[in-house]
């Protein structure tokens, strides 16, 4: 049994910040911004919009669109890199937002920014044995409560938002062809957000400790160069487990890890540009809810055919690769 998408939802915040508004918060040349790090224009959650209520726009959303509603849906996966807070989990505080009157199952996926290729891959075994149905995956990411504005790398790349899909039991699609994840736990210190765990707490550490490793700290050059030394051959292995060929791929959808990262994967894996979802000017990296918002852009953008091969790929702090062939 496999699954066919049968609708996809983004939820984006209302404010939306230029790159001429980054230079002047990072005390930066008017243009640097744009030109260094490929910058346009990025979405900041306000206050009101947390990661419970984007969440759960974006799920009204995709229920809307598929003309169902939350009773008719299985089970509910929160597919995120951040908590809304430590308990309960992501999944229960929306279903808590929502306030439906029906009790569906839920539960949480993290496992970083491929996290909803991780939900997609747990969906797929779950509709394939046929314990579910129907099921909604969502993600969403309030990035700038973790980020400081001492790094203009970091600062100018983050950005909020969500996004919804609803997956169903189709014995005539193809759904999920093949996936593949690999950690590589060199990397482990290379992207980190420290506290919130039992690891870095207030009551075995002094709050300056604490807090200061309340922020996302990343050594953008050591991720940078491990991915580029293992990213051809995991690709390659994972067309391989697929048995598709690279010009079997219609689109290629990566996690909007960076501007140099997407340029590197466009060179790297030899993809035509034209082929590349690549909406990081706009969209920046939203964590575990960018891959999901690139395939929903390519949805509703582009025209795509009954059993078009798409390929998403993405990289996570750990630092691991995933990637998913899909068939719509």
């Amino acid at each position: 049994m496999a699954f066919r998408i049968v609708s996809s939802a983004t939820y984006l915040p209302e404010s939306r910040i230029t790159a001429a508004q980054l230079d002047d918060r990072l005390n930066l040349k008017h243009g640097t911004c744009f030109k260094r790090y490929g910058v346009e224009y990025r979405h900041f959650a306000s206050d009101k919009e947390t990661a419970v209520f984007m969440g759960c726009e974006a799920i009204k959303k995709s229920l809307t669109e598929a003309k169902l509603g939350l009773s008719d849906i299985d089970l509910l996966i929160s597919a995120s890199a951040t908590s809304h807070q430590v308990l309960p989990y992501n999944a229960a505080s929306l279903l808590a937002e929502l306030d439906d009157p029906h009790h569906i199952a839920s539960m949480d996926i993290n496992s970083s920014c491929l996290s909803f290729l991780s939900a997609l891959e747990m969906a797929h075994c779950a509709i394939s044995s046929g314990r579910y149905q129907r099921i909604l995956i969502v993600s969403s990411e309030v990035s700038r409560v973790g980020i400081t504005y001492d790094n203009p790398e970091i600062s100018s790349l983050f950005a909020d938002g969500a996004a919804a899909f609803i997956l169903e039991a189709d014995n005539d699609s193809l759904g999920l062809i093949s996936s593949s994840f690999k950690t590589y736990p060199k990397g482990y210190e290379h992207c980190q957000i420290r506290s919130g765990g039992s690891f870095l707490h207030p009551s075995k550490t002094d709050m300056e400790t604490f807090l200061a490793g309340s922020y996302f700290t990343m050594d953008g050059k050591k991720v940078f160069k491990q991915v580029a030394s293992l990213i051809a051959g995991f690709v390659e292995e994972g067309l391989d487990k697929a048995k598709v060929n690279k010009s079997d791929i219609r689109y290629i959808v990566p996690h909007q890890a960076s501007h140099l990262g997407l340029k590197h994967i466009e060179t790297r894996l030899g993809f035509d540009n034209s082929h590349m979802v690549n909406i990081i000017a706009t969209m920046g990296n939203q964590i575990a809810a960018s891959t999901p918002i690139a395939l929903d852009y390519l949805l509703k953008n582009h025209d795509l055919k009954k059993q078009d091969k798409i390929m998403l790929l993405g990289t996570g702090a750990g630092l691991s690769l995933g990637m998913a062939v899909l068939s719509l």
